[in-house]
């Protein structure tokens, strides 16, 4: 789990790039592909809102147990951006065709076994508190949206959505390039595609 927790950008930048080799669907954009991209940015912009700079880079480390704002409704909201953003990019590309379930399973079973491998750490670095936390935490689907954090000794000034933005530039910037490759595979065509 070390390896796909250190290389996950590489191992997700393997996927746009078989993504990329398959022809592009001829049928309209399905809508569900821009709905699912704005939902990654609000999940990803809030995250950061709470967590702010603090970002493990290759290494899993975690200076403390994030547990309010949008953590207090999902443990994972930037991997379920990540899957968003994911999904977003296959439907724009490939549409709803039958090749698209194959990359929504991959990507989902990929960031699953992340999601699980960052529990067993958080569980190892924070015992009891983390395994509280989780049991009314889900991983990825909120049962209460509405619902407020219990632990209310916890009042953390959220970072402004410009902070949150630059907090993850990279990211931004890799979504975008994958997103202009898409864009521009489905506008020209090459003659080493599949």
């Amino acid at each position: 789990m070390n390896f796909l927790y250190r290389f996950r950008g590489v191992i997700l930048g393997l996927f746009a790039v078989a993504l990329w080799m398959f022809p592009h669907s001829s049928e309209w954009i399905p809508a569900s592909s821009g709905i699912l991209a704005l939902l990654g940015i609000v999940l990803r912009v809030e995250a950061r809102r709470v967590i702010g700079e603090h970002t493990r880079e290759n290494e899993k480390a975690a200076p403390e147990l994030v547990m309010w704002g949008i953590y207090a409704k999902l443990r994972h909201p930037i991997y379920l951006s990540n899957l968003c953003f994911c999904y977003a990019l296959i439907l724009f590309h490939l549409g709803w065709q039958a090749v698209s379930f194959a990359f929504f399973s991959l990507v989902t079973l990929f960031v699953f076994s992340l999601a699980k491998a960052e529990d067993a750490f958080l569980e190892q670095k924070f015992g009891e508190r983390f395994v509280k936390w989780a049991e009314r935490t889900p991983m990825f689907f909120p049962s209460r949206l509405l619902a407020q954090s219990t632990d209310s000794s916890l009042s953390v000034k959220k970072r402004s959505v410009l902070m949150a933005f630059v907090a993850d530039r990279w990211t931004w910037g890799w979504l975008i390039f994958c997103t202009l490759l898409l864009i521009l595979r489905r506008y020209v065509e090459l003659p080493f595609a599949l």
